[in-house]
């Protein structure tokens, strides 16, 4: 088995680690990424024409990972419509960092690409705030960077992440009230991966939402039947969605490795089709990918099916 290291897309999970790190626990963001549970299953929404290789949204994955880790923390969030809790969160930053997030990608300075990231979620941690502005670890590679009060609040509103569900939110004080076992902590993780399918299995039948396999084998549908991908489906696989679930699985694998090896055979296999159907997507083979991409249907149903067998 060969781990990958870098920085990918896990921001909450990087944030998280960083916040874990700030009371002397030491998490890998991989660990923090799998215990998640964000990158478990797939899910299509037809009318963007876009799929996700996951089914939990980062916000609520971040919580379950903590409880997981048998960690005790203060959640917080404001109303969209209300005014922006500064003075609030001013008063956490006193006592100690904490992590916020989702925040609007378009409204983060800093970061030189904002101009084409506007309603992307993202995830830092923050550890100052003053009169002009708030300081952070941007986890996409700015650390120690400062974003001024007019544009953080713009970023935190999120009004247009997950429609506003998520406005002003953020985590703060973490503790540590309980110590699983590898047990207890692979046990715990496959039940919420359980419930993670057992919620789309149950779900109301939606030709808007797609899961699982049948969300995969629409974009080959797309591909055959519909006259291929347009430029910002190819961009979402080519520079987001492949490479993510390509280290998820492989992070997964190694996760599993030990106590579950099935299942860290099936995702290290999972893993190198992720890859592969990157590749396929940057060459823009997609013929081939179609036919990759319907293998890589037929792992996570072999995943699934494993899973929920438990």
């Amino acid at each position: 088995m060969l781990p990958y290291i870098g920085s990918g897309h896990y921001c909450y999970a990087n944030s998280s680690s960083m916040l874990l790190e700030t009371i002397g626990e030491k998490v890998s963001p991989a660990v923090l990424e799998v215990l998640s549970g964000v990158g478990v299953g797939a899910i299509w929404y037809e009318e963007q024409k876009v799929i996700y290789f996951g089914q939990v949204i980062p916000d609520r994955g971040v919580s379950h990972a903590l409880e997981l880790l048998g960690f005790r923390w203060t959640e917080k969030s404001g109303d969209a419509e209300g005014e922006p809790p500064l003075a609030e969160l001013r008063r956490d930053l006193e006592k100690g960092p904490v992590l916020l997030g989702p925040l609007d990608m378009g409204y983060l300075t800093y970061n030189p690409n904002a101009q084409y990231l506007g309603g992307a979620d993202h995830f830092v941690l923050a550890y100052q705030m003053d009169d002009q502005a708030i300081y952070v670890h941007d986890p996409a590679g700015f650390p120690f960077v400062s974003l001024p009060l007019s544009q953080f609040v713009l970023a935190w509103k999120a009004e247009k992440i997950f429609d506003g569900l998520f406005s002003y939110h953020y985590w703060t004080a973490p503790k540590r009230v309980g110590n699983p076992t590898e047990e207890e902590l692979v046990a715990n993780a496959l039940r919420l991966y359980q419930g993670i399918y057992q919620e789309s299995a149950a779900a109301e039948p939606n030709p808007s939402i797609l899961y699982g396999k049948e969300a995969i084998l629409r974009v080959v549908k797309r591909m055959e039947e519909e006259g291929g991908l347009s430029p910002a489906e190819m961009g979402h696989l080519s520079y987001f969605a492949f490479q993510l679930g390509a280290r998820r699985a492989m992070d997964f694998a190694i996760f599993f490795s030990k106590h579950e090896p099935e299942l860290a055979a099936i995702k290290e296999k999972q893993a190198k089709q992720f890859g592969r159907c990157h590749t396929l997507t940057v060459e823009k083979k997609e013929k081939e990918l179609a036919d990759a991409m319907r293998m890589l249907a037929h792992i996570e149903e072999e995943f699934r099916q494993v899973i929920c067998a438990k």
